[in-house]
């Protein structure tokens, strides 16, 4: 089971990548004269999605959501191609175990995202009042990208190498 795990991150990552494009282009109004994109999507004028893009729930310190979900998505997917390490040659000891560094920053941004997103579900349906499909698609993804993540955290199958510097509670070895 937990060799499947990076991959299903890569296609969850892929998924949401997909999902926070079609944001972007919506927020930045790219979508609205876009013929080709299906109504189920929500591209027509006055639909949902396009509401949710111009709240101020939409962005974080005036950057939209969706641009810190393409960078969200995109280290997930390095992250899996890289074997956690997003190329930072630092690991984390916790008690016998050697973590990539990226791992543990990875699960740190994923907690955060899901708990945002949890935040985001509640305005959506309590402030706003808007019924968006793909937005609640985005959070269930971020959500589950946490719980993939965890479960890799739990299961410790990487050995870090005995020349790259190991971080031990709070000092390097």
């Amino acid at each position: 089971m937990i060799r499947f795990v990076p991959s299903l991150i890569i296609l969850l990552s892929v998924a949401g990548l997909a999902d926070a494009l079609y944001f972007t282009f919506a927020y930045y109004g790219s979508i609205k004269k876009a013929r080709w994109i299906p109504a189920v999507l929500c591209a027509r004028e006055g639909s949902s999605c396009l509401t949710v893009v111009q709240t101020p729930y939409a962005r974080v310190f005036g950057v939209p959501n969706s641009l810190l979900g393409i960078a969200y998505y995109s280290l997930l997917i390095a992250g899996a191609m890289k074997n956690w390490s997003l190329g930072i040659d630092l690991y984390v000891r916790i008690t016998y175990v050697v973590y990539p560094f990226g791992l543990l920053l990875l699960i740190v941004i994923s907690a955060g995202t899901t708990i945002f997103g949890f935040y985001l579900v509640y305005a959506l349906i309590r402030k706003l009042h808007v019924n968006c499909h793909l937005c609640y698609a985005a959070h269930v993804i971020n959500a589950v990208l946490f719980v993939l993540l965890v479960i890799l955290f739990s299961r410790p199958i990487f050995q870090g190498p005995s020349l790259a510097p190991v971080l031990s509670l709070g000092r390097i070895t």
